[in-house]
């Protein structure tokens, strides 16, 4: 055992070397500088975690109390479209035109819920511009639906475009059209030469109406069946939200077709009559006062008359 007076010499071999000077107090601060902070980030730690399971405790409790359905009703099984989306800036048009075979012959309905009453399908463009192409003579415009037609519906080809012009009313070539690529042929819908046409507009085979423009309407002897379809080819009409199917459209129609008196080159009206046709196409025409209107204005009180009656209006 070493004695108390051995004591320096047991310190300097120890620790020889070792001064206190400033630098040993500077690390000695640091240290204990150090030891505080790593209290400090322990601490806490602790409480995050316990405030992070008590938050997942509430979270899952949460979707227990959803999934019970309580007292709640209870939707119908099939009940697939209770919200409907649709693209910002996109054209909405809320009703369908009703499906071949959809309703009995015969049938009237006084609801506009399977038509696209109230809807324009006529397509629209900048200004006062609207799709089109010159054919002919002829002038077109491009409906909103259906938005892609079948090469089925196609009939002989009319020739190919050979002038785009934003103004087609200045143009000089043979087809022109302000909305289809020049060198894109241009087909008549099969059975309805003179009063739908159809080309490809951005990749998809769109369908052309017949309508006035530019002052010009008919064409020659051009009656008002030349420029739409004959009763045959009807499968329902839709006057204001109400729809006839079957027989009597096609009955309304040839009354349609047998009053029109022709009265200008112009088109307007308030409302719409539109034609569902047997290859599935719609037809339109704008409704004035006992006049409707597409290529030009015609006078018809007489299928008015005989609608009111069919539906007791």
């Amino acid at each position: 055992m070493k004695v108390l007076n051995q004591l320096p010499e047991v310190v300097d071999r120890q620790l020889g070397g070792l001064e206190a000077d400033a630098r040993l107090l500077a690390r000695i601060r640091i240290n204990a500088a150090e030891g505080e902070k790593q209290r400090y980030r322990t601490g806490p730690r602790f409480q995050v975690v316990l405030a992070a399971c008590c938050a997942l405790v509430l979270c899952i409790g949460g979707v227990l109390w959803a999934m019970d359905p309580g007292d709640a009703p209870l939707l119908p099984a099939n009940d697939h479209n209770l919200i409907d989306t649709h693209a910002a800036g996109s054209t909405v048009i809320t009703t369908a035109p009703p499906a071949i075979g959809d309703l009995p012959e015969g049938t009237i309905t006084m609801s506009g819920a399977g038509a696209r009453s109230g809807s324009n399908l006529f397509a629209t463009g900048q200004g006062n511009s609207f799709p089109l192409i010159t054919a002919g003579g002829a002038t077109y415009r491009m409906l909103t639906y259906p938005d892609g037609i079948s090469s089925a519906l196609l009939g002989s080809e009319l020739g190919l475009v050979n002038e785009f012009n934003l103004e087609p009313a200045l143009g000089s070539g043979d087809i022109v059209s302000n909305a289809v690529n020049p060198g894109a042929p241009v087909y008549a819908i099969s059975g309805m030469k003179g009063a739908m046409v159809a080309a490809n507009v951005s990749g998809s085979l769109r369908v052309f109406q017949r309508v006035s423009y530019s002052g010009t309407a008919t064409i020659g002897g051009e009656t008002l069946e030349d420029t739409l379809c004959k009763p045959s080819q009807v499968n329902w009409l839709n006057l204001n939200g109400t729809t006839i199917s079957g027989a009597e459209a096609q009955e309304l129609m040839q009354i349609l077709l047998d009053d029109a008196d022709f009265r200008s080159t112009s088109a307007s009206g308030k409302g719409s009559l539109q034609i569902g046709m047997t290859n599935g196409l719609t037809l339109q025409l704008l409704v004035g006062d006992d006049t409707v209107s597409a290529c030009g204005t015609w006078s018809c009180p007489g299928f008015f008359e005989a609608f009111a009656e069919l539906t007791g209006q």
